[in-house]
């Protein structure tokens, strides 16, 4: 749980927390421990799911009027789900087409199912919040994303949890590519020539794909996010083999931290940040 105060020249990271408990059953009372502990009941809230709550699907856009495109999406994707549409939240991401282009282009597909987005909403305004966005990680990485400087072509950002992980390049406020990873931080640990050089790979291919079928220009930046352990090692081998500079990601460079206040650390913390820096009305 993650707090941010705007206004100055940068976001401020109020406060931040977790109770530690890997356990989605018991979450609304994780949630109430929370916020009678930082005693911030009655705040405007931002969920961020989990990544095995949704499904993040890319598919061509289709051409149809803006009013009519989330209908036109969910019948595109009926098809890939393993739920009746009828069950399912579902919204889009837009990917710009690139200049020059002409033709189709992709998009994402966000669907989730109903009751679930529903439990999430409920066990956090059962702990007080009012929930006003229930959001996803990917979108999480880009906000975060968003506030570091040099933007150039584009940022990559990798963020590994303890058994997978996920890419993003984002540029300013657009997400262009998001790619799940199904090993993470304790791959990395336990084998990190292994993981290292999978993690190396699966970021290449996704540079040349941004690069040869999204954008005109290449990625700045290669950012590895905090996972608990140090980065020195992986963010070295991420160097050795891909054609961009690779640095660490460190929050504390693109926002301001409040005296006593922890540093986010993990991928759990990293996507709290990330859910409460929304500030665009698109939601679950």
């Amino acid at each position: 749980m993650a707090g941010v105060r705007r206004g100055g020249e940068m976001p401020c990271l109020e406060y931040l927390a977790q109770d530690g408990r890997d356990d989605t059953q018991q979450l609304g009372e994780q949630l109430r421990a929370l916020t009678g502990s930082l005693d911030i009941g009655g705040r405007r809230a931002v969920m961020a799911l989990p990544h095995t709550a949704y499904q993040l699907l890319q598919i061509e856009a289709p051409d149809v009027d803006p009013a009519e495109l989330r209908a036109a999406v969910r019948w595109r994707i009926k098809d890939l789900i393993d739920y009746h549409v009828e069950d399912a939240v579902v919204d889009v991401i837009d990917v710009p087409q690139p200049e020059g282009r002409s033709g189709g282009h992709s998009m994402y597909a966000l669907a989730a199912r109903r009751n679930d987005v529903r439990a999430y909403a409920d066990a956090a305004e059962g702990a007080g919040l009012d929930v006003e966005a229930v959001d996803v990680a990917e979108m999480a990485l880009r906000n975060i994303a968003e506030l570091a400087p040099e933007q150039g072509g584009g940022l990559a950002v990798a963020a590994l949890a303890a058994r997978g992980g996920l890419i993003v390049i984002s540029r300013g406020e657009t997400l262009y590519l998001a790619r799940h990873l199904e090993y993470g931080a304790e791959g990395l640990t336990s084998e990190p020539e292994v993981y290292g050089d999978s993690l190396a790979l699966e970021m290449q291919r996704s540079l040349d794909y941004y690069e040869s079928q999204l954008s005109a220009a290449p990625a700045s930046r290669v950012l590895l996010a905090p996972f608990g352990s140090d980065r020195s090692a992986v963010l070295d081998m991420l160097q050795e083999q891909l054609p961009v500079p690779c640095a660490g990601l460190s929050v504390d460079q693109v926002m301001d931290i409040a005296e006593g206040v922890e540093h986010p650390a993990d991928y759990a913390t990293l996507l709290a940040l990330g859910a409460a820096l929304r500030q665009e009305q698109r939601s679950l």
